[in-house]
C-alpha cells in the first residue's frame, strides 16, 4: 500500500472519531479542545494531502521531461560521433578528444575454417 493511501486511511479514521464525539461534546465538555484541534488537524492534512499529490504529478512530469531529453541527447550524441568517425576513420586517435573511442586496429584474430566433421557410420545390429 502506497504512504498517500495509509495517510488517506489515517485521515478518514481521525474525521470518523471527530464526527462521532461533535453529538456527545454537551455531555463530555472537556473533550471540546481536542475536537477544535482535530478539526484544524485534519484540514491541515488535506491540504498537505493534496498538496503531496500535485508535488507527485509535477516529479512524475519532470522525470518523462529528463528522459525525453536524455534519449535525443544520445541520439544527437551518436550521429555527431558517427559524422566524426567517418571524417576522421574508425581507429583515429582524433576522436578521444571528442569523446569517442576510436576502434583498435589488429584485435581480431583471424577466421579460421570450420573443420568438416567426420561422417558417421551406422552400427549394424545382428
Amino acid at each position: 500500500m502506497r504512504k498517500s493511501q495509509t495517510f488517506a486511511k489515517k485521515i478518514t479514521e481521525w474525521e470518523l472519531i471527530n464526527t462521532n464525539l461533535k453529538p456527545h461534546l454537551q455531555d463530555m465538555p472537556y473533550l471540546q479542545e481536542i475536537v477544535t484541534a482535530l478539526d484544524a488537524l485534519i484540514a491541515e492534512a488535506k491540504g498537505l494531502d493534496s498538496q503531496q499529490e500535485a508535488a507527485r504529478s509535477q516529479l512524475q512530469d519532470v522525470v518523462h521531461r529528463r528522459q525525453e531529453v536524455e534519449k535525443k541527447g544520445q541520439v544527437l550524441r551518436s550521429r555527431a560521433a558517427s559524422h566524426l568517425k567517418g571524417s576522421f576513420g574508425f581507429s583515429s586517435d582524433e576522436l578521444v578528444k571528442f569523446g569517442v573511442r576510436p576502434l583498435k586496429a589488429g584485435n581480431r584474430a583471424p577466421r579460421k575454417a570450420k573443420a568438416a566433421a567426420p561422417a558417421q557410420t551406422p552400427t549394424q545390429t545382428v
